[in-house]
């Protein structure tokens, strides 16, 4: 049952819209005026009448996220914020300190995963990320286990003994001692770029210091088309997003 409080997803097969139940009357953009006392008491999955149009009220999913935040530079697509958060064994209760918070796409995925009882705290040195990235959280309902501080990862790290060590900056090699300083014995370094060159000098750094079983690998997906007795890849794939290297302190 949705709750005051909850955050929902209107969708059709259209469109999807994002809406904080707390009681209140707002206008929802692509909608209209909506009063959201008519959500709350109403069972997840059921469907609602607006104007001309029928929605389903849905709890927001991971993959939900670029459709549903303010976006501002390129992001770490959900599915590949999911597989980062599996290889570096991210589950409730784990402390995170990631590093660059662009829009809060990445930082949603890590909070989601380290709820309700972890913690990610992100450094990022542009003022207005900050801003863009804590409205986000809050849009989905996931400050309560943020913290993004203004700072510069490559730097200076005031956390000890975190879980993960995430980054998404242009010079990750940077931070390499970083990680050495915060990690636990064991825990994950992980870093997402987008090209071969800063892949290449980030997996040479790892090595070179005290980190074992590094990996690297990139993520692709294409959609299928499943018609009855047509079924075939789509035409549109998005053949290249970035690489990901995970590695562990020793």
């Amino acid at each position: 049952m949705i709750e005051k409080g909850d955050i929902v997803t209107l969708w059709n097969k259209n469109e999807k819209h994002l809406c904080h139940a707390d009681g209140e009357t707002k206008r929802i953009p692509g909608i209209g005026v909506l009063n959201t006392e008519k959500i709350i008491g109403s069972e997840w999955g059921e469907e609602l009448d607006l104007g001309k149009k029928k929605y389903y009220l849905l709890q927001p999913s991971m993959k939900d996220i670029p459709e549903l935040i303010d976006r501002g530079a390129q992001i770490v697509l959900p599915r590949i914020g999911g597989l980062i958060s599996t290889y570096c064994d991210l589950t409730s209760g784990k402390r995170v300190v990631e590093g660059g918070a662009g829009s809060g796409a990445l930082t949603a995925v890590l909070c989601k995963m380290v709820y309700p009882d972890g913690e990610v705290i992100t450094y990022e040195v542009k003022e207005s990320s900050i801003k863009r990235a804590k409205k986000n959280l809050e849009k989905l309902g996931l400050d309560d286990v943020s913290t993004i501080k203004k700072g510069d990862v490559t730097k200076s790290v005031v956390e000890k003994d975190v879980d993960a060590f995430i980054l998404d900056i242009p010079e990750p090699w940077k931070a390499v001692e970083i990680g050495e300083k915060i990690l636990k014995n064991g825990a994950f370094f992980s870093s997402y770029v987008p090209t071969m060159n800063q892949l290449e000098k980030i997996t040479k750094e790892l090595k070179a210091q005290n980190y074992i079983d590094v990996k690297t690998f990139e993520n692709l997906e294409r959609d299928m088309i499943v018609k009855e007795g047509a079924v075939r890849p789509s035409y549109d794939m998005l053949g290249h997003t970035g690489y990901v290297v995970i590695a562990r302190k020793k």
